[in-house]
């Protein structure tokens, strides 16, 4: 008797795509609670070079103002009256933070000296007193490329804690620096676009995000406005951003904060 091919070869069945967790997530309603979102209750740590904190753009939203004093092991954070800029960069970052997050609280750890310097040790001494002070979202448009184990671990202590830290890339092309490099955190690299909503955020990447960090208007301590480039303004668009959804997702951390980008620039 003759086999009946169909018998032997039965029919394929169409093909189903994989069910990816993204599609699980109601973009629509995650866009409506972004939209919605200000920062409200919400607490950001700037590790910077300072903030002019009574600058009138500022909307007296820097609530308090620390430093970073001494050097290699001695190095400790000590609070300040009243905050100072001492490069014209930290101001501005408070400016972009607040635009995106208005009603977020912003609390300045000046870390930076005037020369755009610091140490990988005043670094992680401002960043283990942030933790401490279980600020929500940290700030760091800064980075080093020394001192690797250290700000890992510290990273995975921030991520623990629910604290989400945001980091920008370093700015040479042939560079990504630390703490941005690591998966605990939020790494960001410069992009132009249109709005400092748009975003994108490559999760095999990484530098995950690439923000809005090309002529950037904002504040300068030197009066007036001004226009600022670099990933380091990149950064506070993505701080902003995570405020805004932390003040409507209380317990939202790392990880999900990168789940939420990822569904967003979708």
């Amino acid at each position: 008797m003759q086999a009946d091919p169909a018998a032997v070869f039965p029919p394929q069945t169409p093909s189903r795509e994989p069910i990816r967790f993204l599609d699980l997530i109601d973009g629509g309603r995650l866009r409506e609670c972004f939209s919605k979102g200000n920062g409200n209750g919400v607490k950001v740590g700037l590790l910077d070079s300072g903030v002019a904190s009574h600058h009138p753009d500022l909307d007296g939203k820097v609530v308090a103002n620390y430093e970073v004093i001494g050097s290699g092991n001695d190095a400790r954070v000590v609070e300040r009256a009243q905050g100072e800029d001492v490069l014209d960069h930290g101001t501005a970052n408070a400016f972009l933070i607040h635009q995106q997050a208005p009603e977020a609280e912003i609390h300045s750890v000046q870390v930076l000296g005037p020369q755009h310097n610091t140490s990988s040790e005043r670094l992680l001494a401002a960043l283990d007193f942030a933790i401490d002070q279980e600020w929500d979202v940290i700030n760091l448009s800064l980075g080093t490329e020394l001192n690797f184990d250290k700000f890992a671990d510290i990273a995975d202590r921030a991520y623990y804690s629910g604290v989400i830290l945001v980091a920008a890339k370093a700015n040479r092309p042939d560079a990504i620096g630390f703490p941005a490099g690591l998966s605990s955190v939020v790494g960001v690299d410069l992009e132009h676009f249109e709005s400092p909503e748009q975003f994108r955020f490559s999760p095999l990447h990484c530098i995950e995000v690439e923000a809005s960090g090309i002529y950037l208007e904002a504040p300068s301590i030197h009066g007036g406005n001004r226009n600022f480039t670099g990933t380091s303004f990149a950064c506070p668009q993505v701080t902003g951003m995570a405020a805004r959804l932390r003040s409507v997702f209380p317990e939202m951390n790392t990880s999900q904060f990168k789940t939420a980008l990822a569904k967003l620039a979708s």
